[in-house]
This record gives C-alpha cells, sequence and structure tokens, in this order.
C-alpha cells in the first residue's frame, strides 16, 4: 500500500471539536482525522463496488 501525505485547511470549530474528540479518545488530532479519511476512503469504495453515486463530491 502506497502512502500519501496530505494537508487539510479544517475550520477552527472543527479542528476544536476534533480536539476535544481526540482527548477524549486518548489520541492525537492527526490520527482521528485520519481514521475519518480512511472511513470515507472505504465508504467511496464500498459505493463504487455497489455502483452508488460517491460521497465525496470535488470542491
Amino acid at each position: 500500500m502506497t502512502k500519501v501525505q496530505i494537508c487539510v485547511d479544517v475550520p477552527e470549530d472543527h479542528y476544536r471539536a476534533y480536539a476535544d474528540q481526540a482527548e477524549r479518545q486518548g489520541v492525537t488530532v492527526e490520527s482521528l482525522v485520519r481514521q475519518t479519511l480512511q472511513c470515507l476512503l472505504e465508504d467511496a469504495e464500498r459505493a463504487d463496488e455497489e455502483g452508488t453515486d460517491h460521497i465525496i463530491i470535488p470542491a
């Protein structure tokens, strides 16, 4: 598997929500964002396999 490093701009209120959740889970914000992205990618792959619309919409 190939790793890709990305940089994202997160609105301050979203970042605070991630930071609060990360603290509750005892993990870093980065790992929580990584987990979120992984779930989105898995959902998109599953939708592609099922022939349904993708949940990721290009900006």
